[in-house]
């Protein structure tokens, strides 16, 4: 009878995490959700980059900034060389006036590099990018538009990634249609580090080593009683990593950053004082258990001693040995429907798992990767 419990328990953790939230949140978004009140000004912004061992990419991520249809007058970018061993302080300072360069003499963390460049800014909405992705044309209106809303405290623009129907592509849209929806209902808690904006009287410092600054920021907004909008005409583009060991870090590095985020922001267990308890549960919390209950799933199913639950055990050894083959073979699995998805599915949740020992090990200030 517990055997019993804990199977079907865990099929409805996995199934409201990935299925009944999301269509929750869709439905109340169709019928509740609201706008913010966008404007056509181009206020001045100050756009933050910090970055470490990026000579091969900064200048042209610099240009492809400044080359954006956004009064020139009204722009500066501040970039951060957080302690490069490369020549990335040089490639940064383009024949430009409006870019200031701000050398560190050693690698501090993307967190403390993101706190030097706010405190050089000049303007009163900060703009953060990343290295590694480009905007499409129009990307700065459409992420400032909705300051005209005085409600609005923060904004994230929308990562576009890579194409093609599976894998990470469609995983990714899934999640960025579920942030829409989040914001439409006043709820979105998680933006785009490689495109977002902020009022910036409501920058919170980060704690060295922060993981995630691009949770870090909107928690903090929306706890001051400030909205977060997403702008999805705010597109910043990049491609799906080559490297299968690179994804699955950078998965685990996220998912350790949100138990990272709750020892530094105790708050957010707490219904009473997270203002978006009940989105931030069902959205990044229960992704951290899902991996517990699919094995609490299986080993349950292997211990009832009943025809379908034996079944039930084999159809799962099944589904994982070809998510596992379509995440080894990548090249091969996307001949299969579908099957991209479950190998990027077993990836998550194989780095979900890992995420508690890693952030217990791991020392915050020597995670920064490449963006």
């Amino acid at each position: 009878m517990i055997a019993c419990l804990i199977f079907w328990g865990g099929l409805c953790v996995v199934g409201y995490a990935y299925v009944g939230y999301p269509a929750l949140v869709a439905l109340l978004a169709r019928h509740r959700g609201s706008s913010p009140v966008c404007g056509d000004e181009a206020p001045p912004i100050s756009v933050i980059l910090a970055v470490h061992d990026e000579e091969a990419r900064v200048g042209e991520r610099i240009r492809d900034v400044l080359a954006q249809d956004y009064p020139a007058q009204r722009i500066e970018v501040v970039v951060v060389n957080d302690g490069s061993r490369d020549r990335t302080g040089q490639m940064a300072r383009i024949d430009d006036p409006r870019v200031v360069v701000i050398d560190l003499e050693r690698n501090v963390g993307k967190s403390a590099a993101l706190n030097h460049a706010v405190s050089a800014a000049r303007h009163a909405l900060l703009v953060f990018v990343d290295a590694r992705q480009s905007f499409a044309p129009g990307a700065l209106r459409a992420l400032v538009a909705p300051f005209s809303d005085a409600r609005v405290g923060g904004v994230s623009g929308e990562l576009v990634i890579g194409e093609g129907g599976g894998g990470p592509g469609l995983y990714w849209r899934m999640e960025t249609r579920l942030r829409h929806d989040e914001a439409r209902l006043g709820c979105l808690h998680g933006v785009s580090g490689a495109v977002h904006a902020l009022r910036r009287e409501l920058f919170v410092p980060m704690p060295p080593g922060t993981v995630l600054d691009d949770m870090w920021t909107p928690l903090q907004t929306l706890r001051g009683g400030h909205r977060v909008w997403m702008a999805r005409d705010a597109v910043a583009v990049d491609v799906p990593s080559g490297d299968l060991a690179e994804e699955f870090h950078r998965k685990l590095r996220t998912l350790a950053g949100n138990w990272q985020l709750i020892a530094r922001l105790p708050w957010l267990l707490d219904p009473r004082r997270n203002p978006v308890f009940l989105a931030w549960f069902s959205h990044k919390f229960l992704r951290l258990l899902v991996p517990w209950a699919l094995l609490a799933t299986l080993v349950a199913s292997a211990c009832v001693p009943s025809a379908f639950y034996r079944w039930a055990f084999f159809a799962q050894l099944l589904a994982y040995a070809a998510a596992a083959m379509a995440w080894a073979r990548p090249a091969l699995a996307r001949r299969v429907p579908l099957l991209p998805a479950a190998g990027m599915f077993l990836m998550l949740n194989s780095a979900a798992l890992l995420s508690l020992p890693a952030s217990l090990a791991w020392d915050g200030t020597r995670l920064w990767r490449k963006h």
